[in-house]
């Protein structure tokens, strides 16, 4: 009986985990055009100061624009997000909440290469 109740609550745990790194595609691109847009989008003057930074970066390497991109981990985009990068500022959970940083991380993720 113990054996089936660690297999249950493990398995509870892993689809858990599952969901909370699933998130919605749809809502991740309308929250990813308000937040972050701005500065990682592009305008008819020539690309905003995140896309621009990297494309500095990566010197045409890897595509500057976030929504172009196939390689991008989603612990990586939760730091980045949550603890601010070179430029990039800190974004609180009462600015993005974690369910829409998941949704963003979706977005961002939708191309990867799996």
């Amino acid at each position: 009986m113990k054996h089936l109740i660690t297999f249950f609550l493990l398995t509870l745990v892993g689809i858990s985990a599952q969901a909370q790194e699933t998130g919605s595609v749809t809502n991740g691109k309308a929250v990813y055009d308000y937040w972050c847009i701005y500065c990682h989008g592009e305008s008819a003057l020539g690309p905003l100061p995140g896309t621009a930074s990297l494309q500095v970066k990566y010197n045409g390497a890897i595509p500057a624009l976030l929504e172009e991109r196939t390689d991008l981990a989603a612990e990586y985009i939760r730091v980045v997000v949550r603890t601010g990068l070179y430029g990039m500022p800190i974004t609180r959970q009462v600015e993005v909440s974690n369910s829409e940083l998941e949704d963003i991380i979706a977005y961002l993720t939708r191309n990867n290469n799996r």
